[in-house]
């Protein structure tokens, strides 16, 4: 615990600590409707787990969602960030040079760095969820932990967000058994177009109330079925200057 809180990182790493902490405190500018996570500002919507206690509040500019379950005990936060040429210089030039082309994937290499610098056990990157590619938040996640606290890292990014969704367990067992859980809020992140998130306020073109998400997603026993909803790709925001590019 003490060496993950020494190290210093923008909200990816931030995310792994609040996860740990569990302390909530401020009020949040998303929206929590029932199963149906919607962040407006960031344009992104999820499912949360049926079973899992969640919260939109947070601890810290960049939280977004806290989930919780008991038995075993676990913890999932999501936090939220702007992919800036600032956060994609601050990444190793051996990491922002790999033949891996998939931003997320370069974020977490740079992760893995400051991890394995404090001498945690560190695993390999692999590959996010193809949802994740279609919806355009491609990802990555990877394993770590300090003997005390077990978690699951994934990376997803847009074209203008960096997002990170992070699971901690006391114990590795207890890691493994919510993975599941951890895999179906990871597969059903996706982006909002802009039509989608004047939908998400509750108000629609004509001015009328309308919902978040068709009445006829199916929750069942932990899992999510995906009955009638259609994941849509939403196009990068227009004019914005890529991240990626020389650094100073």
């Amino acid at each position: 615990m003490q060496r993950l809180r020494r190290l210093i990182f923008p909200l990816a790493l931030a995310a792994a600590l609040a996860v740990i902490a569990g302390v909530l405190v401020e009020e949040s500018a998303a929206d929590l409707d029932g199963q149906v996570f919607t962040s407006r500002p960031d344009r992104l919507q999820l499912l949360v787990p049926r079973g899992w206690r969640s919260s939109d509040q947070k601890s810290y500019p960049g939280m977004l969602l806290w989930m919780a379950r008991s038995q075993p005990q676990g913890q999932i936060e999501l936090t939220g960030e702007d992919f800036t040429r600032e956060l994609y210089c601050s990444w190793p030039v051996t990491c922002r040079t790999s033949r891996d082309n998939l931003p997320a994937a370069k974020y977490a290499c740079a992760l893995r760095i400051k991890l394995e610098a404090q001498h945690l056990r560190v695993g390999p990157i692999q590959a996010g969820p193809r949802e994740n590619e279609a919806a355009g938040v491609a990802s990555v996640w990877f394993e770590y932990d300090d003997g005390r606290h077990f978690l699951r890292h994934a990376i997803a990014m847009s074209a203008d967000r960096a997002f990170s969704l992070v699971l901690s367990a006391p114990a590795a067992d207890a890691r493994a058994t919510h993975t599941r859980a951890f895999d179906q809020v990871l597969r059903t992140m996706q982006l909002l177009t802009a039509e989608e998130t004047a939908q998400a306020t509750g108000i629609d073109a004509a001015g009328a109330i309308s919902d978040a998400m068709p009445s006829d997603a199916v929750l069942i026993d932990g899992a999510i079925l995906d009955g009638g909803v259609v994941f849509q790709s939403a196009p990068p925001p227009a004019q914005v200057v890529s991240p990626i590019g020389p650094c100073k």
